[in-house]
């Protein structure tokens, strides 16, 4: 576990937030301070998923519902790539990392549990077989602390890019069109 301290403003009324592309993540301690800046991260009921390029620059997102956690993603993680069907003209990169906010209000476990961490497995290699480098699922609580499920279940906040290593099997690269 992990936790920041708030840097927005209190009074937030001509104040813009940053924009995620501003920065570039390769490690989830890199989401952590964009957190510090953000109060939406904590304040969204559901999870974004972040496109990152090879670099860890962000490209592009999409979102889930305030119902989808990680344990109901890797329970449906298709869904999770319908995004990629949607023609923007840009292509969309394989690495993606989840930021789930959670609040004591929802239905689902507040706190992360051994479940989050074997849907975080579970979920990583079903994308991964749908050609998608899951790197992390971030969960977000009210209190200005934080969790890496891929922390939790390889010891390190470093995530390894695609691109980072050597070149995958034929049957794990995705052709682009």
């Amino acid at each position: 576990m992990h936790a920041y301290q708030p840097l927005w403003p209190d009074d937030r009324h001509d104040w813009d937030p940053p924009s995620p592309a501003d920065l570039t993540y390769r490690d989830a301690l890199d989401v952590g301070a964009f957190a510090a800046t953000d109060p939406l991260v904590t304040w969204r009921t559901w999870p974004e998923i972040w496109h990152l390029d090879a670099l860890g620059r962000w490209c592009c997102c999409s979102k889930g519902s305030s119902f989808d956690s990680v344990q109901r993603l890797a329970e449906w993680p298709t869904e999770m790539v319908a995004c990629r069907t949607v023609s923007t003209g840009q292509c969309c990169p394989d690495n993606w990392v989840v930021i789930e906010p959670r609040h004591p209000w929802h239905d689902d476990p507040y706190d992360v549990t051994e479940g989050d961490a074997a849907a975080f497995l579970s979920l990583r290699s079903s994308l991964a077989s749908l050609g998608v480098n899951l790197l992390d699922v971030l969960v977000f609580h009210q209190e200005h602390r934080w969790w890496s499920l891929h922390e939790l279940t390889s010891g390190t906040t470093a995530w390894t890019f695609w691109d980072d290593r050597p070149a995958a099997p034929a049957s794990r690269r995705r052709r682009r069109t």
